[in-house]
């Protein structure tokens, strides 16, 4: 652990620190130019470590979990569904930073302690960035729209899944969601090509791989992107009659309440 003094000779020559102070705890609070995107400060500390290590072990750089707090106040946990989670942990093992408990934090020496800084408050902004996860998605990928609905839902899933279906066939699913009652198997129907010959072929091969999941006892449900009208009403009833339940895209609401029910 450093003092004030230590600190003041450090942190007081560089325009990414703001103000630094003790807390009545001994950790210094350090407010940074970092902003999370409500354009609030990126507070860092440097926790105060008592016991009988601390004049001789790294220091603690943290953010005492604040970041993982700002996130919970807009109802995202980075940790809690899988795309969101993989996003985080590719964030911070790109800057070196590790999670305990909500907070994030690296070690670092006296004379590292400033790219520490850099390090950890680059991390906490681009965590915080998976708020933008909520409002917008991947421009042309449907399958990316339907992963950010599933996603989320905060159930457990898998992307690229296959399921053993009759007589063994190995069948191919966009996504395989496992809920706590029953799986559900989904498939898109994108309209990316704009091509309605494109799309009846696709209709063609979901309908198949739905087929091969008839004794399958989870359920089936085919993600439509129906913002362009390129599925025939022949194929979509065909999928229809072997029980697979067809959501618009535009109804996300109810895609996330049907999968949450299941």
């Amino acid at each position: 652990m450093i003092g004030m003094n230590e600190a003041t000779d450090i942190l007081s020559h560089t325009p990414l620190i703001e103000a630094f102070d003790e807390l009545p705890k001994g950790h210094l609070r350090i407010s940074t130019a970092f902003r999370y995107p409500d354009g609030s400060t990126v507070d860092l500390f440097i926790a105060n470590r008592r016991d009988l290590l601390s004049s001789v072990a790294p220091l603690t750089l943290t953010d005492f979990g604040n970041t993982f707090l700002w996130l919970d106040q807009i109802d995202i946990r980075p940790l809690k569904a899988a795309r969101r989670k993989r996003q985080t942990e590719d964030v911070l093992q790109t800057y070196g930073i590790t999670h305990t408990r909500g907070a994030l934090l690296c070690e670092v020496s006296a004379a590292d302690i400033l790219p520490g800084i850099i390090r950890l408050g680059q991390a906490c902004i681009r965590v915080a960035d998976l708020v933008f996860t909520q409002r917008i998605t991947a421009p042309g990928s449907f399958a990316d729209e339907v992963e950010s609905v599933i996603d989320d839902t905060g159930l457990e899933y898998e992307p690229n899944a296959k399921v053993a279906g009759r007589g063994n066939v190995v069948v191919p699913v966009d996504f395989l969601i496992r809920a706590r009652r029953v799986e559900t198997a989904i498939f898109t129907l994108p309209a990316e090509s704009g091509y309605p010959a494109v799309a009846h072929q696709r209709a063609n091969e979901v309908f198949a791989r739905s087929f091969d999941l008839h004794d399958w006892p989870g359920q089936r449900v085919a993600a439509l992107d129906d913002r362009r009208p390129l599925y025939r009403d022949d194929d979509l009833s065909r999928l229809r009659d072997i029980g697979t339940t067809i959501i618009p895209i535009s109804e996300a609401g109810m895609f996330r309440e049907f999968l949450q029910a299941a």
